[in-house]
C-alpha cells in the first residue's frame, strides 16, 4: 500500500512540474508573431507608358556579290509604342519592356539599271530595354527581335514572285529619356539587322546567287506618356 501511495505522488509531482515547465514556455515572449503578417512596403512602382516615335533612316543592304549599292534616306517613319518598366524583385528598378507596330520606307540604291528600290513597310518590334535612371534622366539599352512585311515598292513592275516580303531580324541600340511627368522624351540611335534577303537567291540568275539583307541604321525621337 505505501509502495502504491509512493509511486502515485512521483507521478502527480512529475506531472506538476510539466506543468510548470509548460506555463514558462507560453510566457516567453513571441518575436515572430507579426513576421508574416506585415507586409513589406514595395520600393518601386511599375510605369506603364504609351508613346508616339519619328525615326529618320539611312537605310541600305548587305550585297552578296556587291551590285554597287548605296544609303538612301528615309525621313517617312513614325511608330506607335507601349513601354512597360519593372522592379526585378522589387530591388532593381533597371529593366523594361517595349513593342507597338511601325510604318516606314526603307530600300537601297544603285547606279545599276535592274537593281535598287524603296520599299513601304509596316514591322513590330518587340525589345528589351534596359535604363538607368539619373534625376531626370535614363540612360537607354535597347535589344530584341522585329517582324516585318513589304507593303509596296516604287519598282515600276512591282513585286514578282522572286521578292521575299516578309522580314524578321534583331534591332539594338542606345538612348536617353528626359522625364518631366507624366511625359517623357526619348532620344535614341538603333541599328536594324534583317536575317531575311529581299530576294530569292534565283532572283537574277539559276548559276549566280544573290543575297540582299537590309540593315538600317535609326535616329528616333519619341514622346511618351504615363498612363499609370
Amino acid at each position: 500500500m505505501k509502495k502504491t501511495a509512493l509511486i502515485i505522488s512521483l507521478i502527480l509531482l512529475a506531472f506538476s512540474a510539466g506543468a510548470q515547465d509548460l506555463d514558462f514556455i507560453t510566457q516567453l515572449p513571441d518575436e515572430f508573431k507579426d513576421i508574416d503578417t506585415v507586409p513589406r512596403p514595395q520600393q518601386y512602382k511599375s510605369i506603364h507608358m504609351l508613346g508616339v516615335q519619328y525615326t529618320f533612316n539611312i537605310s541600305g543592304v548587305r550585297a552578296n556579290p556587291s551590285v554597287n549599292q548605296k544609303n538612301i534616306f528615309t525621313a517617312k517613319n513614325f511608330s506607335v509604342l507601349y513601354t512597360y518598366y519593372h522592379a526585378l524583385w522589387d530591388e532593381m528598378f533597371n529593366f523594361g519592356f517595349e513593342a507597338g507596330a511601325k510604318f516606314g520606307e526603307e530600300g537601297y540604291a544603285s547606279p545599276l539599271y535592274e537593281y535598287g528600290e524603296k520599299c513601304k513597310i509596316v514591322e513590330v518590334p518587340v525589345l528589351s530595354q534596359f535604363k538607368i535612371d539619373f534625376s531626370r534622366l535614363r540612360i537607354l539599352a535597347n535589344i530584341g527581335p522585329y517582324v516585318g512585311y513589304r507593303l509596296t515598292t516604287d519598282k515600276p513592275e512591282g513585286f514578282d514572285k522572286y521578292d521575299q516580303r516578309f522580314d524578321y531580324g534583331l534591332i539594338g541600340g542606345v538612348g536617353l529619356g528626359i522625364v518631366f511627368k507624366p511625359f517623357e522624351i526619348h532620344i535614341e540611335g538603333n541599328y536594324k539587322w534583317a536575317f531575311a534577303s529581299m530576294y530569292h537567291t534565283n532572283k537574277y540568275s539559276d548559276q549566280y546567287w544573290m543575297f540582299a539583307y537590309p540593315s538600317n541604321i535609326m535616329i528616333s525621337v519619341g514622346l511618351f506618356y504615363h498612363l499609370w
